[in-house]
């Protein structure tokens, strides 16, 4: 989460672009996953933004305070990591 105030200001790009290349160059991970709430659109373009694919959309797949929540699932695969090209 991030303050109102610095919103639009590319920092979570910034963040998500330099977790992927940990993962991926650090770590040697084939694929990053991302589970979001599919109602929460700024995360869902961070990660379209950022070379992430949807993989899937769980309808009320998670029980949270009373109430059955949707999740959507994003991938990247480490050869299709757009921080490579």
């Amino acid at each position: 989460m991030l303050l109102p105030q610095f919103h639009g200001k590319g920092i979570i790009p910034e963040a998500v672009r330099r977790l992927i290349t940990y993962g991926f160059d650090d770590l040697k991970l084939h694929s990053i996953e991302a589970v979001i709430d599919p109602e929460n659109l700024a995360s869902e373009k961070v990660l379209q933004k950022c070379g992430f694919v949807k993989e899937a959309h769980f309808k009320e797949s998670d029980f949270y305070e009373g109430r059955f929540l949707d999740k959507v699932i994003y991938s990247l695969l480490d050869k299709y990591n757009p921080v490579n090209f």
